[in-house]
This record gives C-alpha cells, sequence and structure tokens, in this order.
C-alpha cells in the first residue's frame, strides 16, 4: 500500500457555510449525497468536494456513511478531522485524529498536526509527549523539531516578558515549574531551571506506549543541569 501523507489544514478558523450557491444547487447536491452508494472512497472523495465549497454538514453526512461503511479506514477519520475543524469542534477534531493515527502509526506528521492542536488548546504536556513520540522514531523529523522549537520558543519568550497567562502556560499544570520561573524572575530572583526530556522513558515503537514522565521540569539545583 503507497504511503499516504495527510493533508495538513487551516486550524485557527472555522470555514463559513457557502452561501453563494441557491437553494436548487444545494437541493441537487443532497440528492447527489444521498444517491451515493456506501463505498467509502466515492463517499470521502464527494465529501471533500463539499468541504471546498463550504458545505459542512453535506460532508459531515458523506464522511458519517462512509465511516459506518468502514469505521477503520484513517482516510475517512482524516475526513472528519477536516471537516470538524471548518466546523469549528476542535474537540471531535483531535478526536478523530487520534484515531487515525492509532490507525497508521506510521504517518508521523499526523502526530505533529495533533500537537499543533494540542499547542492551541493550552495542553502543552500532551503536544510534547506527541513530539517525543516522532522525535523518538526519527530524530531529524523536520515537523516535529520545529513544532518542538515553536512551542519551546514562545513558553520562554512569554515567561521573560512576564505573560504566561497569554501564552497558554498557567492553563496547563504540567509547566507549573515554568510559572515559577516567570514569578522568580518579576520578583527579582534567579531561576535557571529547564524542561528535561527523559529519553529513557520514551515510547519503544514497538508497544507504543505512551511514557507517563517523557518531559519534566528540572529546578536550578537538579543534577541533570549542571
Amino acid at each position: 500500500m503507497a504511503h499516504m501523507q495527510p493533508a495538513v489544514y487551516p486550524i485557527n478558523t472555522p470555514v463559513a457555510q457557502n452561501s453563494d450557491l441557491a437553494p436548487e444547487t444545494r437541493l441537487r447536491l443532497q440528492q447527489l449525497t444521498d444517491s451515493l452508494p456506501d463505498v467509502p472512497a466515492r463517499l470521502r472523495v464527494l465529501g471533500h468536494g463539499l468541504l471546498d465549497l463550504g458545505l459542512t454538514d453535506l460532508a459531515l453526512n458523506c464522511f458519517g456513511r462512509a465511516l459506518l461503511a468502514d469505521d477503520l479506514d484513517d482516510a475517512t477519520h482524516l475526513g472528519l478531522v477536516r471537516t470538524y475543524l471548518q466546523k469549528g469542534s476542535r474537540d471531535q477534531a483531535m478526536s478523530h485524529l487520534e484515531i487515525a493515527i492509532s490507525l497508521r502509526p506510521e504517518m508521523r506528521d499526523l502526530r505533529v498536526i495533533l500537537a499543533d492542536l494540542l499547542c492551541d488548546r493550552h495542553h502543552l504536556r500532551r503536544a510534547l509527549d506527541q513530539l517525543a513520540h516522532v522525535l523518538a522514531d526519527e530524530p531529524a523529523h523536520a515537523g516535529a523539531r520545529r513544532g518542538l522549537a515553536n512551542i519551546l520558543q514562545n513558553v520562554v519568550l512569554a515567561v521573560r516578558n512576564g505573560d504566561a497567562d497569554q501564552s497558554g502556560v498557567s492553563h496547563d499544570p504540567s509547566f507549573s515549574g515554568f510559572n515559577a520561573a516567570g514569578a522568580g524572575r518579576r520578583k527579582g530572583k534567579a531561576a535557571a531551571g529547564m524542561m528535561v526530556w527523559n529519553s529513557d522513558a520514551a515510547p519503544v515503537p514497538d508497544k507504543a506506549q505512551t511514557a507517563a514522565q517523557i518531559w519534566y521540569w528540572c529546578e536550578p539545583s537538579h543534577p541533570a543541569i549542571s
């Protein structure tokens, strides 16, 4: 089977329903959707076309029928990811993205996309864990390295500027160390802790198990820093 590259879709704003289509056109598209047999490949093709037109409700119907026909098709779950992102339902999009990852764990780019979505919702530890999965298997993966660099750069800049709340750091209790470091700087105290990746606890690709403590905060006195 050929290796399928995931499509990357904008995640910042939902796509509005297309209001330029005449009611007759919408009716014809609805009839076309209803007349298609329950063949996942055909339903997905029409679903993506409907998403291009901004008709997310009709697209959701297509991908939903494709899912009922075969709920183990990763391409269908990715179609639902795109649909829910355009509808602005990010939690549901992430759920289907996680299913697609479980079905095609070798598609590392999907984990990078999930990490991006998790960062947007301030789940920084989970985002780092997704990137750690990728980097454990492929240390030179450009997307994962770029995603990791962006996370750390944004957090460090936010702490340095004293606006951790705006960065979303304070929403994730796993980054309490960063908040403490930022508070120390604001009070004029030295705080030279850092985030450390515990490579020994990294997930084993064969078992696909997530380690509980892949990323953790080291205080300035920790031996890992000195």
